[in-house]
C-alpha cells in the first residue's frame, strides 16, 4: 500500500474515531508495525495527530484532554463510532440529534451527523462514506419512503454492521433485518381528533404538504373520524403542493382550504407543519373569527407553534427521545456477540398533546 494511501487511512481512522491502536491499524492495513510507526511519526511531524502509547488520537482529542487535565477530569476514549444521517440539521431533527447526542454521550460513543438535505443521492453518498468510513453502527432517515431494490435499500439490507432507521418504518416485505424507531403519527392524528371532538368541534379537516409522515396521519385522521360515529359531521382532507421559494400559493392555498372549510360546516383544522399552522391561524383572525370558539387550529410539530397569534395547540412527536432510543438501540446491538441471532426491533412512540389557547375554550 502506497504512503499516501496508508495516511489517508491513519487519518480517516482519526477522524471517525478521535484515536487509533497502532497493532490494529496495521494487521487491518497489512503493514508492519514498524511501517506505520514510521507514517505516525511522519503525520505528527506535519501537525495532523498526537502519538501516544499503543497508538495516536487526534489534535482535537488532544486539546481535549489537555483541558480535562487542567480541570481534574477525564473521559474514557470512545468505544465505538456511530453514523447518523439526516434529511436536515435545521427543522425538527435538531431535537433528534441532541438525544442521539446525549445517548451517546452515556455510552461514551462519538457520533458522527450528516445531513442530505432530503437529496436521495446524496443520503446514497454519505451512507457510502460513513459505511466505508468504518462506523460501528449507522442511524439514517431517508427523505422519503424506502423503495424496493433501490440502491439505498441494498445498501442498508446487505450492510455488515446494525443499521436503525430513525422516524421511518418500511412495508414488512422489504424490512428483512433492518430495524427501526419511530413515532406513531397515526395516534397523533387521533389524539387531535379526539380533542377537538371534545371542544365540540365535528367537522375536522386535515391539511398536509407530502412528507414521510402524511400516511400516518391519514390512517390515523380517517380512524379517529370513523369512531366519532353519527355524531360527526363533515371530514376534509386537502393535500397541499410545496411552493417554490419566495411563491404565495402556500397562502392562495391555504386560503382555499379555509373558503371550503367554511363552506362545508368545517369549525377545525389540523395543519401538518407550525409554519402552515400559523400562516392558516392568521386567514382565520383575518376573516373576523373568533379562536377557537367559531374556529379551532391544531399544528402537527410543535417547534414553534407556541409563538403564533394566538398560542397553537400542538402535536408533539417525541424528537428527543428518538434520538435517544435510536442510538441506544444501536449500542445494544453493538454488545451482543458476534453472530447473535436477535429478534429486530421496530419501535413506536407517542407523540403527546400540547393544548393552548387555539382549541381550548376559555370560562
Amino acid at each position: 500500500m502506497p504512503a499516501a494511501a496508508r495516511h489517508d487511512a491513519i487519518l480517516r481512522e482519526l477522524e471517525m474515531r478521535g484515536s487509533l491502536s497502532s497493532a490494529a491499524l496495521a494487521a487491518r492495513l497489512g503493514v508492519t508495525p514498524m511501517t506505520l510507526w514510521r507514517d505516525l511519526v511522519t503525520l505528527e511531524g506535519r501537525g495532523l495527530l498526537v502519538r501516544v502509547h499503543g497508538g495516536a488520537i487526534s489534535p482535537a482529542v488532544a486539546q481535549q484532554q489537555s483541558r480535562d487535565a487542567d480541570r481534574g477530569t477525564a473521559r474514557p476514549r470512545p468505544v465505538a463510532t456511530i453514523g447518523m444521517i439526516v434529511p436536515t440539521t435545521r427543522y425538527y431533527f435538531p431535537d433528534v440529534i441532541r438525544g442521539a447526542s446525549e445517548a451517546a454521550h452515556e455510552a461514551h460513543c462519538r457520533l458522527v451527523v450528516g445531513a442530505s438535505n432530503y437529496s436521495e443521492q446524496e443520503e446514497l453518498r454519505q451512507a457510502e462514506r460513513l459505511i466505508a468510513s468504518g462506523v460501528d453502527a449507522l442511524m439514517i432517515t431517508p427523505q422519503d419512503t424506502l423503495v424496493q431494490d433501490s440502491a439505498l435499500h441494498r445498501m442498508l439490507s446487505a450492510a455488515a454492521l446494525p443499521v436503525v432507521m430513525v422516524e421511518r418504518s418500511v412495508d414488512d416485505p422489504l424490512a428483512g433485518r433492518l430495524e427501526w424507531v419511530r413515532t406513531d403519527h397515526a395516534h397523533g392524528a387521533e389524539v387531535a381528533v379526539r380533542h377537538l371532538a371534545e371542544q365540540g368541534h365535528l367537522g375536522i379537516a386535515l391539511a398536509a404538504r407530502p412528507a414521510a409522515t402524511v400516511s400516518g396521519l391519514d390512517t390515523g385522521f380517517r380512524r379517529a373520524v370513523a369512531a366519532l360515529g353519527p355524531a360527526a359531521g363533515r371530514a376534509l382532507r386537502r393535500d397541499l403542493s410545496h411552493p417554490q421559494i419566495g411563491d404565495n400559493a402556500n397562502i392562495v392555498e391555504l386560503r382555499a382550504l379555509l373558503d371550503d372549510c367554511l363552506a362545508e360546516g368545517i369549525t377545525a383544522a389540523i395543519l401538518l407543519g407550525d409554519a402552515d399552522a400559523m400562516a392558516f391561524l392568521d386567514l382565520v383572525l383575518e376573516r373576523g373569527l373568533r379562536v377557537p370558539e367559531d374556529f379551532a387550529v391544531v399544528a402537527y410539530d410543535d417547534e414553534v407553534a407556541a409563538f403564533a397569534t394566538v398560542p397553537l395547540t400542538a402535536v408533539a412527536p417525541p424528537r428527543h427521545e428518538l434520538g435517544h432510543a435510536a442510538l441506544r438501540l444501536c449500542v445494544d446491538r453493538l454488545r451482543q456477540a458476534p453472530r447473535t441471532v436477535h429478534a429486530p426491533v421496530r419501535m413506536a412512540l407517542l407523540p403527546a398533546l400540547v393544548v393552548r389557547e387555539s382549541t381550548l375554550r376559555l370560562l
